[in-house]
């Protein structure tokens, strides 16, 4: 029983809360400040956070360490205790393959689809990532990949334990390293062999890599994108890209068989609608099966905060803002994210929404004409989910969109029956 709880907002005196993650990582001495929070960890934290239970773990009750533990800052009698600094990385080999059946028993059809990470980390630093904070961090330490022994290993115990039926890695890019993907593409089809996706950059994309994946059994990737505007990604988001690798990518892996998903950004400091027409046209072109459009939303300490506040489009007030994880924008991060006017964006993102679905005439009409430019809708569902639920219904290998539709008709479900 908790002691102390007086209403909603009041804290449980009885129960030591912990916040770890991306935010706490980037800020850890602003969320420590608010008063419901009594520890943080900073970083991955598996190696800290262990030793943290161990140290605190009493007879009868956890009782917070008397000295500090690396990688984790709490408060004890009214003092900050430790550094705020990350701790030691595990060796992702030697973690114990993660218990997710309270996760599958709540969200039942989500154990038909295992999710995985094969690596951590990312080799670029793009601004509006957290990536590129936690590069200046860890310096060298960019991404480390488990051994192929040992995913297939999760993946074989995964497939004994649950009624698998698709696989999805959640590598922030799955084929940065050649030679991994291709002795993992060999062995996944004979020991696995179930339908699988994944993440991938065209800049790490060939065709001998797609062919593999395609055998291995690879049926959808999300290819990231973002702009097609080489300078939006010199000057703005600091990401390596060519137009070119970009079509050969999605001519390649459609060739192949393989369902391409791409991410595309509205809302990047300096964009124009004229920009955006020239990506429409470009995806008319070389067609992805789907377009993920994502508004650019700031997180803390990430380069693009630090850009935009020299061009004086966002203030102090805001980085605060950001930093205390208040959320200032006029629109929620699937209508607009943290740009000021989404609104001419929103007939733009409409478009690309349904492109896949038009013929590349009608599209070239649309956009010569400026005609989709009255058609600023910004309902979520019309604009955004109903042209990804055609796509999932009638294109077989669209399991992650299938997967994402059966849990908001359960939630809605029970939402009606409570």
């Amino acid at each position: 029983m908790c002691k102390g709880l007086k209403g909603n907002n009041a804290r449980c005196n009885d129960v030591i809360t912990i916040f770890g993650g991306i935010h706490p990582t980037a800020v850890p001495e602003k969320v420590l400040q608010n008063q419901e929070v009594d520890c943080v960890c900073i970083g991955e934290a598996e190696r800290s956070f262990f030793d943290f239970l161990k140290i605190g773990k009493g007879n009868t009750a956890f009782i917070l360490p008397e000295h500090p533990i690396e990688g984790i800052v709490f408060k004890k009698e009214g003092k900050i205790v430790g550094e705020f600094r990350e701790g030691a990385l595990a060796d992702l080999n030697e973690l114990p393959f993660p218990h997710k059946t309270p996760f599958f028993l709540s969200l039942k059809d989500s154990c038909y689809e295992y999710r995985i990470m094969a690596s951590r980390g990312c080799s670029y630093s793009c601004s509006y990532c957290f990536n590129s904070y936690m590069h200046q961090k860890r310096g060298k330490i960019v991404c480390r990949r488990r051994k192929v022994d040992n995913v297939l290993a999760e993946l074989c115990w995964a497939r004994d334990n649950y009624p698998l039926k698709y696989v999805m890695f959640l590598d922030d890019s799955f084929t940065s390293d050649a030679e991994w993907i291709l002795e993992f593409c060999e062995r996944y089809k004979i020991e696995i062999g179930l339908p699988f996706a994944c993440i991938a950059n065209p800049h790490y994309m060939n065709k001998k890599i797609i062919r593999a994946l395609s055998s291995a059994g690879c049926v959808n990737i999300q290819v990231g994108v973002e702009s097609l505007s080489k300078e939006l990604c010199n000057r703005v988001l600091h990401r390596k890209m060519s137009c070119t690798e970009i079509a050969q990518t999605i001519d390649d892996l459609r060739e192949c068989g393989i369902m391409v998903q791409v991410d595309h950004m509205l809302g990047i400091p300096g964009d124009t609608v004229k920009l955006q027409e020239e990506s429409i046209l470009f995806y008319s072109k070389h067609k992805p099966d789907l377009i993920s459009i994502l508004w650019l939303t700031y997180y803390p300490r990430t380069p693009i905060v630090e850009i935009e506040k020299q061009k004086k489009l966002i203030n102090d007030n805001d980085i605060n803002n950001i930093e205390e994880g208040v959320y200032s924008a006029k629109e929620s991060y699937l209508t607009g994210g943290s740009m000021a006017n989404p609104k001419p964006y929103y007939s733009v993102s409409l478009l690309l929404n349904y492109l896949p679905f038009l013929p590349k005439w009608l599209i070239s009409f649309l956009v010569r004409t400026h005609i989709y430019r009255i058609l600023r809708i910004k309902n979520y569902f019309v604009s955004t989910a109903l042209p990804r639920a055609i796509q999932s219904i009638f294109n077989k290998k669209d399991f992650r969109g299938r997967s994402h539709i059966i849990r908001f008709i359960n939630k809605m479900f029970a939402l009606q029956t409570t």
